[in-house]
């Protein structure tokens, strides 16, 4: 299955005033999402970047007020190629698919412990029935 991308806006930095004109972004935040598959088997990555946007044209210049989103993505995917993105995204979607790092929560001396502590009483005494109780069998015994 092919992995879908979309781009979302996370933040925007500003200069207030830059080169006569008001309010003008100077870089653009943004998160680059790769989804494969869905419901219970759909697997995310997410690329977090940012880049500077050129100067500004005062013959293209748009007021910050009446920018649209598609106007801000528009300055990002000309500023940020996306074969960069989507190759780190879908190695870590490969990654999550077959991990190769899974953390580990019991380490095996640990497992060892915990069962032969389920063999004891809580008294800390062993309840071993195959204990040699050679003390019973001298009982017994005509002297």
């Amino acid at each position: 299955m092919a992995i879908k991308y979309e781009w979302k806006i996370t933040a925007l930095k500003k200069a207030p005033s830059l080169n006569g004109l008001s309010d003008v972004i100077t870089h653009i935040n943004f998160e680059y999402k790769g989804t494969k598959g869905s419901g219970s088997n759909k697997i995310e990555a997410v690329f977090n970047g940012a880049c500077p946007v050129g100067p500004p044209d005062s013959n293209d210049f748009k007021e910050f007020a009446k920018l649209t989103e598609a106007d801000v993505l528009a300055w990002a995917k000309a500023n940020h190629p996306v074969e960069n993105m989507q190759d780190v995204i879908s190695k870590t979607i490969a990654d999550k698919e077959t991990p190769k790092n899974v953390e580990v929560e019991t380490l095996p001396w640990d497992m060892s412990t915990e069962s032969s502590e389920d063999a004891s009483n809580d008294d800390g005494t062993s309840d071993d029935s195959s204990e040699d109780n050679s003390d019973d069998s001298s009982e017994d015994s005509d002297d």
